[in-house]
C-alpha cells in the first residue's frame, strides 16, 4: 500500500491505516530528530510525538498525491525542533552521540572522534538529500527493505525504485566525496549551499 493509499484511508477514518503510516515513518522521523538533537533521546521522543500529533491534526487537509509523506513529516519535525530550540533560547548543531568506547586496549582514542565526525557527516548528507532519495536509502540500508517493498511504499515500479536508489547512492557518494576533498566542515557546506 502506498503512502497516498494510506492517507486516503486515514482521511476515510481507517485507524489501522494511521498505525501503518506511523510504523512506516517512525524510524525515519526518529533518526532525524535524534541526529538533529545531538543524541538527546528524551528530546527526540518528544519531537517525534509532537510531529505525529501535528500530522494527525493536519492530515485531513493533506492531498494524498501532493508529494512525499516522509518529507512532509520530516518538515514538521524540523519545525518542532526549531520551536524547541527557540524555547530553550539556543541553537545547537545536532550531531549523533559518540559510539561506545572500544574494549580493545590498543584502540586509538582519535578513532572514536573520527567515527563521530563521520556519523555527523552521514547524517548531514542524508538530511540534505531529497526526501524520496533519503527515504529509499533509509528503507534499504537501515530498515532492510527489498526494492519491491520500497517500490510498493512509494507507489512506483520496481525499476523506478531501483533508479531512485541508484541516484540516491550516487548523490550520497558525491556529497561525501566533496566533503573529503574540500576539507570544509560538512554542516557549513550544506548551510552555504542552501543559502545560494
Amino acid at each position: 500500500m502506498t503512502d497516498a493509499d494510506l492517507i486516503r484511508a486515514i482521511q476515510a477514518g481507517d485507524e489501522t491505516a494511521l498505525e501503518a503510516l506511523y510504523e512506516r515513518h517512525l524510524p525515519s522521523v526518529w533518526r532525524f530528530a535524534f541526529a538533529q538533537l545531538a543524541g538527546h533521546a528524551s528530546a527526540a521522543e518528544d519531537i517525534v510525538s509532537e510531529t505525529f500529533l501535528a500530522a494527525v491534526r493536519q492530515i485531513s487537509r493533506l492531498r494524498p498525491e501532493g508529494g512525499s509523506v516522509g518529507g512532509w513529516l520530516i518538515g514538521i519535525a524540523r519545525h518542532k525542533i526549531g520551536d524547541l530550540r527557540r524555547r530553550r533560547g539556543r541553537v545547537k548543531v545536532g550531531v549523533p552521540p559518540d559510539l561506545p568506547a572500544q574494549e580493545d586496549a590498543s584502540h586509538d582514542p582519535s578513532a572514536s572522534l573520527e567515527t563521530a565526525e563521520t556519523r555527523a557527516q552521514v547524517a548531514a548528507v542524508m538530511d540534505a538529500l531529497p526526501a524520496d532519495q533519503r527515504m529509499a536509502l533509509e528503507w534499504k540500508y537501515l530498515d532492510g527493505l527489498s526494492v519491491r517493498e520500497i517500490a510498493s511504499r512509494l507507489g512506483r515500479t520496481e525499476k523506478a525504485a531501483e533508479t531512485l536508489l541508484y541516484r540516491a547512492r550516487n548523490a550520497f557518494r558525491e556529497a561525501m566525496q566533496r566533503a573529503e576533498r574540500n576539507g570544509i566542515p560538512l554542516q557549513q557546506r550544506i548551510s552555504d549551499e542552501h543559502s545560494r
